[in-house]
């Protein structure tokens, strides 16, 4: 029996031209659901394996000789891509020094971004890993200031309805049934967010998106956890510094966002996937001169 783990519903198939097969067995050494498996110097292919196969790749990425062939869920040979040389990855040097410089942007020049810009962070952000195999997880590219300021006028909007149904009578009538941190957070969170948000949008102030030019909304089908969104977005965050662009992830709209299915459908987000977060981007107004250290709350090494 099939286990659902994705969108693509259907199971992968992995065949082996045993013509140019060596035999190193090393892609029954990468397969992580025990399809291909390595005995007595062949590899067997067991397509009944618990999780069946999942077309990661990760085999047909591996071969040497170009031997193993994966296909379904969306992956086939033609989404293979030549690794670039070791001499032209980032160093670690170069990689510390990109997140090192990077800041929450929230204060932009009128310039606008050039739709090249955003298809290059959109690339680069696709390579993130998004579950098995990452078609689970899409980006909804609003691009223009004025797209930009109607979506934000539409989570105002859906925050203002929120705000008249949770005042705060309903919302100690509804204390005994919710969990405590929930509660906290709705009180001492959500709705003050709410509010700012509101207040804002009344005056005409866009402190949802901060009036930036662009923002990308990652989304997740239900057979995704909203983390391969979250990481997807992360790459994006990334990318865009790379490219010279100032960016600010944004949590407090795609909450709302899910309780809109009218603004999903026109964002073209499909049914049953949740807008897990967005990313505003532009060019920063502002050149920072120095960086604060980060650190973790704890590291532990037990």
């Amino acid at each position: 029996m099939a286990v659902v783990h994705s969108q693509h519903r259907e199971p992968g198939t992995v065949t082996i031209d045993r013509a140019t097969c060596t035999g190193c067995g090393l892609c029954a050494q990468v397969c992580p659901t025990e399809v291909l498996r390595f005995v007595s110097d062949h590899v067997q292919i067991h397509p009944d394996s618990t999780f069946q196969c999942i077309a990661c790749g990760q085999c047909m990425m591996a071969c040497p000789d170009g031997s193993v062939t994966v296909r379904g869920r969306g992956v086939s040979p033609n989404d293979l891509v030549d690794l670039p040389p070791r001499e032209q990855r980032a160093t670690t040097e170069a990689l510390a020094a990109l997140m090192t410089a990077r800041r929450s942007v929230r204060h932009f020049t009128a310039r606008d971004v050039a739709p090249e810009l955003l298809q290059q962070v959109v690339a680069m952000a696709s390579s993130a890993p998004m579950g098995i195999p990452p078609w689970d997880v899409g980006c909804v590219v609003i691009d223009g200031r004025e797209k930009v300021r109607e979506v934000a006028w539409d989570v105002a909007r859906g925050y203002e309805r929120l705000l008249k149904m949770m005042n705060p009578t309903v919302l100690a009538l509804a204390r005994p049934f919710m969990r405590a941190r929930l509660h906290t957070q709705m009180r001492t969170f959500m709705l003050p967010l709410a509010r700012t948000y509101v207040d804002h949008y009344r005056r005409g102030d866009d402190v949802i998106f901060y009036g930036a030019p662009a923002v990308l909304v990652f989304h997740h089908s239900p057979y995704a956890d909203l983390a391969d969104a979250s990481i997807a977005c992360t790459y994006a965050m990334l990318a865009a510094e790379s490219l010279g662009l100032g960016t600010t992830m944004i949590g407090g709209a795609p909450p709302l966002m899910q309780r809109d299915r009218n603004l999903c459908r026109r964002l073209g987000i499909p049914a049953g996937n949740k807008p897990t977060i967005a990313l505003i981007l532009g060019h920063p107004a502002v050149t920072y001169r120095r960086a604060i250290a980060r650190r973790f709350a704890d590291v532990t090494q037990p």
